[in-house]
């Protein structure tokens, strides 16, 4: 876990075939937290097509019975619709998001190249990659990563991926439409792997073939050093969502995996596939042993939900692309290609120009305060000139109205009460700082203050003048051993021993001592109240 992802939040979007998926991410010091989620489908279905279970506070969300599909509208209509449904029902407000393009549209590429400079990479790898692209380079948006080779290569891997600029241009419009922003949009592919990584399923050194079977296509990926070597993708009969024989569909996956991994071993005659894990949205029921035994390899269930904190939640698995999207950030890095480099560019140049716009507001504010304070303290030797010279003007404005004996002696009266309530506050002084320094000494470490608040008021009509009142409020965490009331009590006996609290404020009483909870830990929110002269 890095620690500048703590408190971290990170939102996944997914637009699969049939759904679109919402996963909601927070980083914590015991890895990442699921916050929210959701699933919709894109187009209303009817009943009896139904997949997804009836929401009950599960994040999922199933449409009306009665709802069709509208012939006016678009898939691209609907697909909004579905993003803006999935944000609505699940109380999370659109914003920045990480999402996916399907496997089909990516084409990802593994070479080798010299070992080079870093500044020269981006030059490097664009112009080695024209060998694998079939388009022009600049027809495509693309993004690489390298993985800087162990000590004494002189070769590096490096991973590249590419997609038409009108598919990923059409990604964006989509989701920005639902009032959202893609700062990052990589391979679906790319996803799953992460998600399987931070589940502890995934080892760089075990060569390892993720097979993901969707209802209407499939795709293996086969990873050496953790590196993706070879990614494809194979279409399956549509008949699959019809309630027809799924063992049709598994014999052409079971053969096409023999296809992707002879290949491999043909590229690498000296290694084989360690193992193979295995996420379907078909039912696999026991097609997964039988791949097992037909390979001998070892058959694993992808789990995407083995590496997030769930509460209580019944999470579907085919969220595990949208778990991969929000993991990005929050877990130990895997491949991070981001394919809308350009729209997150001019994301940043919007964010740099209102940075901009308020630093020189900022700025302009500061100049006006500096110019008032310069011409204050310009003007100060004649203000203090002026005030020099009305004081030593003689006083000729007194005018005793009644010069009786009775009103001097009330006036000498006014003024020795006056006299008095000062000389009363200024003896009974207490020096605040001295106090606060005590609260430091006398707050044990299970407890933190949340609010201090000291008032002092002075009336001629008391003796002694002056009131005072100190209103504490905190948390404390709740020990098995000592009661929540016993460990505000002893703190409040020893705020008595203050310099504070001993001079001025004998009175003091708890007002209340609540338990609650904060981040999962039992605490007692508390406040005392002390009074005094």
């Amino acid at each position: 876990m890095n620690i500048l992802s703590l408190r971290k939040k990170t939102t996944g979007l997914h637009i699969g075939h049939d759904t679109v998926d919402l996963v909601v991410l927070r980083g914590t010091l015991r890895g990442p937290k699921l916050v929210k989620f959701g699933q919709t489908y894109i187009y209303p279905k009817e009943k009896h097509d139904e997949i997804i279970p009836e929401s009950s506070g599960t994040g999922l969300s199933q449409t009306d019975d009665s709802l069709k599909k509208d012939p006016k509208k678009t898939r691209d209509d609907y697909i909004v619709e579905a993003i803006k449904r999935v944000f609505s029902e699940n109380n999370v407000k659109p914003g920045n998001v990480i999402s996916s393009i399907p496997s089909e549209e990516v084409m990802v590429r593994y070479f080798q190249m010299p070992k080079i400079p870093r500044q020269e990479w981006s030059s490097a790898v664009n112009f080695e990659a024209k060998r694998y692209i079939p388009f022009r380079m600049e027809d495509v948006s693309s993004d690489f990563q390298v993985m800087l080779p162990k000590q004494g290569l002189s070769s590096m891997d490096v991973v590249f991926a590419a997609v038409k600029q009108n598919a990923i241009r059409d990604v964006i419009k989509l989701i920005e439409s639902a009032g959202a922003r893609p700062n990052i949009i990589e391979p679906a592919p790319f996803s799953l792997i992460r998600a399987f990584n931070a589940a502890g399923q995934i080892n760089s050194k075990v060569n390892t073939a993720v097979v993901s079977i969707n209802k209407k296509s499939a795709n293996i990926d086969i990873l050496r050093n953790g590196v993706p070597y070879i990614i494809r993708d194979i279409a399956l009969d549509e008949g699959a969502s019809e309630g027809k024989s799924l063992e049709p569909i598994f014999e052409k996956l079971l053969a096409e995996i023999k296809l992707s991994f002879d290949f491999y071993e043909k590229q690498f005659p000296a290694e084989v596939i360690d193992k193979i894990i295995i996420h379907s949205q078909l039912p696999l029921e026991n097609w997964h042993e039988l791949v097992g035994k037909e390979l001998q390899i070892p058959v694993e269930t992808g789990d995407p939900l083995r590496g997030v904190r769930v509460n209580k939640e019944i999470v579907p698995s085919s969220l595990a692309v949208a778990f991969g999207l929000a993991l990005r950030g929050l877990s130990e890095p895997f491949v991070d290609v981001n394919l809308c480099k350009e729209k997150l560019k001019i994301y940043r140049y919007k964010e740099m120009f209102l940075k901009l716009a308020f630093l020189e507001a900022s700025a302009a504010v500061f100049l006006l305060i500096l110019l008032k304070v310069i011409g204050m303290r310009a003007i100060a030797p004649l203000t203090k000139e002026y005030e020099r010279t009305i004081s030593e003007r003689p006083k000729a404005e007194v005018s005793i109205k009644d010069d009786s004996i009775g009103a001097l002696e009330s006036a000498k009266n006014s003024m020795e009460e006056e006299r008095n309530l000062l000389a009363d506050i200024i003896s009974n002084r207490v020096y605040i700082t001295m106090g606060l320094s005590d609260f430091v000494k006398f707050t044990p470490d299970n407890m933190w203050l949340t609010e201090v608040n000291y008032e002092e008021n002075a009336s001629r009509k008391r003796s002694p003048a002056t009131s005072r009142q100190l209103n504490i409020k905190g948390y404390c965490v709740i020990d098995t051993n000592v009661s929540e009331t016993d460990m505000v009590n002893h703190f409040l006996l020893n705020l008595k021993e203050s310099y504070m609290i001993k001079k001025s404020m004998r009175n003091a009483d708890i007002v209340s001592v609540e338990k609650t909870e904060v981040d999962g830990r039992k605490v007692a929110n508390f406040e005392i109240i002390f009074t005094g002269h």
